[in-house]
This record gives C-alpha cells, sequence and structure tokens, in this order.
C-alpha cells in the first residue's frame, strides 16, 4: 500500500494518467482510504486545469486572474 508522501510525489503522474497499471491499483486503492489525499489529487487536477486556461504569455501572471477562474470552477 503507498503511504501519504508516496501519493504526494506521484501526484503529477496520477493526474496525467503516467502509471503503470500496479501503481493506478495502489493509488486507487489509497485514495478509497485516504480522504486527505483524495482531496490533495482534486486539487492538483483542479490547479492543473486553471493553469491551462490561462494563456501563455510572457508577461507576470496574475494572481487575481487566477484566483478569480478558481471562483468561477467552484461554482
Amino acid at each position: 500500500m503507498l503511504t501519504c508522501r508516496e501519493m504526494s510525489e506521484l501526484g503529477s503522474d496520477i493526474i496525467e494518467g503516467d502509471l503503470r497499471l500496479s501503481t493506478r491499483w495502489a493509488v486507487f486503492m489509497h485514495l478509497k482510504m485516504c480522504s486527505r489525499c483524495t482531496l490533495y489529487i482534486k486539487q492538483l487536477k483542479l490547479t492543473s486545469a486553471v493553469l491551462q486556461q490561462l494563456p501563455l504569455n510572457t508577461t507576470a501572471v496574475d494572481s487575481a486572474a487566477i484566483l478569480e477562474k478558481l471562483q468561477e470552477r467552484d461554482k
């Protein structure tokens, strides 16, 4: 069984779906038992989705725009 630390280290691979079958099964089992890791993975997915919607440019990232996107998505 995976530990919470291992889950956090696998975070990017989990949301991108880049896992071997055995690891995918271990992640599934851990998430069934651990509400904190379930919330963590949901937060990672949300963060990734919001960042992918932001336009790519060379100017600084507007943190207010990021917060606005998060609030819109939460509704």
